[in-house]
């Protein structure tokens, strides 16, 4: 038999049945939750049960692109690289979860169009699908909500506290001989 009559039989007894439906049988694991913002790609919504809503210090180490969370204890020693924020559960319209940061607003600091849109989008997004788009020239996050209604959202059956150790696992900040604060203090 010719090489070429071998990979010819090969391929054929390859071939998918015509009654294929897709995918191994077995049982679909959650989908891992993304850390970021809303969208600006794909619709989402913002889960509005107070289970889902988390404060917590998160720390953006704009060098090396990392996210951190950081305990109220280590907060000091980050200065503000530490922001007050609250984990908020969303979902897209495709399902994948994702976490994102809602701001906290310090009553003493200005308060930027950026924070007061995002907070908006976050708001509108936890009774309907919205995406955001980023507007350099008015400093701002425009608001785009779906035209039609795409149905409620499907939420990830996981706890947040499962869900935020899912994305910040190995990257939260407890101690004061972690690397990121040991940098900031010149110390490494």
């Amino acid at each position: 038999m010719s090489l070429e009559n071998t990979f010819s039989s090969l391929l054929q007894k390859s071939r998918l049945p015509e009654n294929f439906v897709g995918g191994v049988m077995g049982i679909k694991l959650p989908t891992k939750p993304t850390y970021g913002k809303l969208s600006k790609q794909r619709f989402s919504r913002v889960h509005p049960g107070e289970e889902y809503k988390f404060p917590i210090y998160v720390v953006e180490d704009k060098e090396s692109g990392e996210e951190y969370l950081a305990t109220p204890e280590m907060a000091h020693h980050l200065g503000r690289m530490a922001q007050p924020k609250i984990l908020r559960l969303a979902v897209d319209n495709a399902g994948t979860p994702k976490i994102i940061a809602q701001p906290i607003i310090d009553q003493s600091a200005r308060t930027t169009l950026w924070t007061t849109t995002m907070l908006d989008a976050i708001e509108r997004a936890e009774t309907e699908w919205v995406r955001i788009e980023s507007n350099m020239d008015s400093q701002q996050y425009f608001v785009i909500v779906a035209a039609n209604d795409l149905g409620e959202p499907t939420w990830p059956n996981q706890s947040m506290d499962k869900l935020i150790e899912a994305v910040f696992l190995g990257r939260v900040i407890a101690q004061e001989d972690h690397p990121l604060i040991q940098q900031l203090q010149g110390r490494l």
